[in-house]
């Protein structure tokens, strides 16, 4: 089991990303923790981690269930104060997971990795891309500011979820070709990560972790189907803006400007 000390020991003295630190054997959602711990907690207490060998209510976008077998995945949830640059633009906290996650695995293992819009990590397999980790961010908002936000991950490790539960191909970092993966160290890498592009994003440099996160996306120039929940877009993904909004050219021509939705696998 993962523990506080353990965590810490492995971090730089300057850290600030995380202040505190909880770790748990079973938990609901770690989500719901990180939420009460923003509450109650104060500021200086925070960043707050929250980690879970197992969630009984793991939760990914569009309220689906994340469920993975004790011990064999990262799940946490960092519970935050936002930087003045994810205050208007809280997808850059999605950027940042993202890209902290995809350097991560990058250093970590030889696996080849990349992102699918807009939140996914992909590595590639011998049968091609498939997802090993999934971001979610919450917040809550003041007169249209975020004021705490909490971005919530789960990476599978040793263990992917049945194919035949998933919209998508899924794997894990040992199942993907990375055999010897020691969670805590990886956690360790990845909170360094955290650490650097909040700094960025604290000194009001967004413009880097945006590029990097775009120049790493799988989905621009494939074409794509999206399900928005309430229309189908067929198209080619030709960008995304500073706002994190998809841009996708129909067939005939139209532009779509896409804010979330499930994009068809890039192939």
């Amino acid at each position: 089991m993962l523990d506080p000390n353990a965590i810490r020991a492995g971090l730089p003295p300057s850290t600030t990303v995380p202040v505190t630190i909880y770790c748990y054997d079973q938990v609901g959602s770690t989500m719901d923790l990180a939420r009460t711990a923003i509450a109650t907690l104060p500021p200086n207490a925070l960043p707050v981690l929250v980690v879970a060998e197992e969630q009984t209510a793991g939760r990914g976008r569009l309220g689906r269930r994340w469920v993975a077998p004790p011990g064999s995945a990262l799940l946490f949830s960092l519970g935050l104060q936002p930087p003045a640059a994810a205050t208007s633009t809280p997808t850059a906290l999605i950027w940042l997971a993202a890209v902290a996650l995809l350097e991560t695995i990058e250093a970590e293992t030889s696996l080849t990795v990349g992102l699918k819009w807009p939140n996914d990590v992909l590595v590639n397999t011998s049968a091609g891309w498939a997802k090993t980790a999934g971001i979610l961010l919450e917040g809550g908002w003041d007169e249209g500011q975020l004021v705490w936000a909490i971005i919530g991950c789960g990476i599978n490790i040793s263990a992917a979820p049945d194919p035949q539960t998933t919209l998508y191909p899924t794997t894990a970092l040992t199942l993907a070709g990375a055999p010897n993966v020691d969670r805590l160290r990886f956690l360790q890498a990845l909170l360094r990560r955290y650490d650097f592009w909040m700094q960025r994003l604290y000194a009001g440099d967004g413009d880097s972790l945006w590029s990097t996160w775009r120049n790493h996306l799988l989905t621009l120039g494939q074409n794509v189907t999206i399900n928005t929940g309430y229309s189908v877009i067929h198209g080619e993904a030709i960008d995304v803006d500073r706002q994190g909004t998809l841009i996708v050219r129909a067939p005939h021509g139209i532009i779509h400007r896409v804010e979330s939705g499930d994009v068809g696998l890039v192939s």
